[in-house]
């Protein structure tokens, strides 16, 4: 998903003109380009023309859009944008601690509001485990401040599908399954089906009146009990094994007159024939987790107790004899269930007059893999060190050159994430963030566990003019963290070094050649040596005097018919060079050709003409540029204003200013032009 990825041109079977066609990133008909890293977020777009006919349309990352007939008019867009790694801060909503984000961010935004009839959305996810999580689709309507849950129609394989009469932001996210159960002062007998091995009995009169209760359950990979074990060994010791964390939740909280029977499973691979004094049931209280003070009876695969109060429970087996150990390690376990090993990393890439960095939080196991296809790509991985801090002292302020540095760096241990942690960062010394990026706007990284990439881009440049090596660093500081010695395992800084030649090639004026100077005529002494003879003067012949002709009679002869020929030269936005830079920025040529107004038949033959030669959209949208320029007659100002209206009507404002402004300083359209629209990397 950073660079390289394939634009896909797909014709849809419904709909009679190539505005209604289906231009899509879906797997249908593929045609593979390598991307630029400048143009990398330029697949998360995509905006069409629908018509009146509508039809299915692709949408970024695999989704689907199905728009009703009728729904627009000719000259109506819907555009759908994916918010790219290094902007979802913008968009992603606040959630609780047990909800995460399994999809990426999609704006939905349309011409025509409201709508009219209803459409439908297919959103994918990325996979998740199905067994103890469910989905949903929180959405927030394009003219309102609150996400909401929107609920889907049906799910399919790692996508839902939706239908909404309102357009604006949709997230897929994913929480744990709750199993729901009423209780009467009568009593009962649950048996859950969230697990067979769960039961409840509510004796009669245990509360005087009815509630409802949940049953919730919060599974321990083995995985993440190893490392619970290996991060913490003291506490873990006596641990051997563990069962899921069973969330048993009353909807009002109560102690009850009589004790409940609940029966809960004992952990995989243990078997109890009889008693056993290896096995104990942990119940999380106000004051942490403790014993649950009860007698045991056990099944072959079950244990069950009395409890008054209904709370989290976990079973454990310890060593022989080392039950009262197990509270410690439950709250070890319940710490770290969540978190995994992670690693803080930068990439550079110094460019002769641009400098990209990236800062990503991603798990161990794809460091090694990340760093390699990043270093394929031009980009040098630097290593974090780990930060102490002063108590007292400002992290993120330089420290004076008369003052004792205020911070320790050491060799960086592992840190440990968890889904939605989040650190702020700043770029210190003789380094600063371009100012036509977001730093200032946001200076939070966050780290998406269950989606593939957590970064922030930037564009990076010297703080003074001084031509010689420099150093920067970044500091991260994480947020929300209590545990005191997780925040300092995850509080770092990323040192840069960047040499002086490198520094004196980003300041090194470009090269403008110089136009030739005019050759000087050499002088030929041997002439002005030669005698001059005096010749002859030839007879003057006499010429015969006219009556001049009148005026009137001499305008009636000079005057024509024949209308004045103008030549004039086009405008250099309009020459091929700058076509095809301009078509590297808008792929959606075929939506181009629409607001051009040029002809239906014309659209639908380059739109065959590019899937039959296997072009890729930049190629499309470069040839209906050529086409369209050879039919302007007005290769000036008039075509100018066209195309810049034209590209206003997609929504390509920012393009469309470029455009006009090079027209008016008579320059032609360069990748430079475009460089404050874009943030590098992805």
């Amino acid at each position: 998903m950073f660079f390289d990825d394939k634009l896909n041109v797909i014709l849809s079977e419904s709909g009679g003109s190539m505005k209604n066609k289906e231009i899509s990133n879906s797997c249908s008909v593929a045609i593979g380009t390598n991307k630029d890293f400048m143009d990398d977020d330029a697949h998360l777009k995509v905006t069409y023309s629908p018509g009146k006919k509508g039809g299915n349309f692709g949408l970024p990352n695999g989704g689907k859009l199905i728009l009703p007939e009728g729904l627009f008019g000719k000259k109506d867009t819907i555009t759908c944008q994916v918010a790219s790694p290094s902007q979802r801060w913008k968009y992603y909503p606040t959630l609780p601690s047990y909800e995460h984000i399994t999809s990426e961010i999609y704006t939905l935004q349309s011409t025509m509001h409201p709508l009219k009839k209803s459409v439908i959305i297919q959103i994918p996810y990325y996979q998740i485990e199905t067994e103890h999580n469910e989905i949903n689709v929180k959405g927030k309507w394009s003219d309102e401040n609150e996400w909401v849950d929107v609920g889907f129609l049906k799910k399919e394989d790692c996508s839902v599908e939706l239908e909404v009469d309102r357009l604006g932001i949709f997230i897929v996210t994913f929480t744990p399954k709750k199993e729901i159960f009423d209780v009467t002062p009568q009593g009962c007998l649950y048996n859950a089906h969230i697990s067979r091995y769960i039961s409840v009995r509510f004796p009669k009169k245990a509360h005087d009146k009815p509630f409802q209760c949940a049953i919730q359950i919060n599974p321990i990979p083995s995985d993440k009990l190893q490392l619970a074990k290996e991060l913490s060994p003291g506490e873990t010791a006596d641990l051997i094994l563990a069962t899921e964390f069973i969330d048993l939740i009353p909807s009002t909280p109560c102690v009850f007159k009589r004790a409940v029977s609940v029966k809960l499973p004992l952990p995989t691979g243990v078997e109890v024939e009889e008693e056993n004094d290896d096995i104990a049931v942990l119940q999380k209280t106000e004051n942490g987790w403790e014993l649950v003070d009860s007698k045991y009876k056990f099944t072959r695969t079950t244990v069950t107790f009395d409890t008054k109060s209904l709370t989290k429970f976990c079973v454990m087996q310890s060593k022989p004899d080392r039950k009262k150990r197990l509270p410690p390690a439950a709250q070890v376990l319940e710490n770290r269930n969540n978190r995994e090993k992670g690693e803080i990393v930068a990439f550079l890439n110094l460019q002769e007059k641009l400098w990209f960095l990236v800062l990503e939080c991603m798990p161990l196991s794809k460091l090694e893999s990340r760093v390699k296809e990043m270093s394929e790509k031009g980009f040098k991985h630097v290593v974090k060190e780990i930060v102490k801090k002063d108590e007292g002292t400002n992290f993120f302020r330089r420290p004076q050159k008369f003052q004792q540095p205020t911070r320790q760096l050491q060799v960086p241990p592992t840190c440990e994430i968890n889904d939605g942690m989040k650190w702020e960062f700043s770029v210190v010394d003789d380094i600063k963030v371009n100012s036509e990026s977001n730093y200032m706007e946001n200076r939070e990284l966050h780290y998406f566990r269950y989606l593939p990439e957590s970064y922030r881009q930037f564009v990076i440049e010297p703080k003074t003019n001084e031509e010689r090596a420099i150093s920067g660093a970044i500091n991260l500081d994480p947020l929300g963290i209590e545990d005191k010695n997780l925040k300092e395992n995850c509080t770092c800084s990323i040192h840069i070094e960047i040499d002086e030649e490198t520094v004196k090639a980003y300041f090194k004026p470009e090269f403008v050649p110089e136009e030739p100077e005019p050759k000087k005529e050499k002088v030929n002494f041997d002439i002005l040596n030669t005698p001059v003879f005096k010749e002859d003067k030839p007879e003057v012949p006499v010429i015969q005097k006219f009556k001049p002709l009148p005026p009137t009679v001499m305008e009636r002869l000079m005057r024509t018919n024949r209308k004045p020929i103008i030549i004039e030269r086009e405008s250099k936005v309009l020459s091929g060079k700058s076509l095809r830079n301009l078509s590297k920025l808008v792929p959606e040529g075929l939506t181009l050709a629409v607001h051009l107004n040029l002809p239906d038949s014309t659209i639908t033959g380059l739109g065959f003409d590019a899937i039959s030669n296997g072009l890729s959209m930049a190629d499309v949208t470069y040839k209906i540029l050529l086409y369209w320029k050879r039919m302007c007659k007005d290769k000036k100002d008039g075509a100018v204003n066209s195309l810049t209206n034209a590209l206003r009507d997609m929504g390509r404002e920012e393009i469309a200013n470029i455009v006009f402004e090079r027209h008016r300083d008579n320059k032609e359209l360069s990748p430079d032009a475009f460089t404050p629209l874009f943030t590098p990397y992805q």
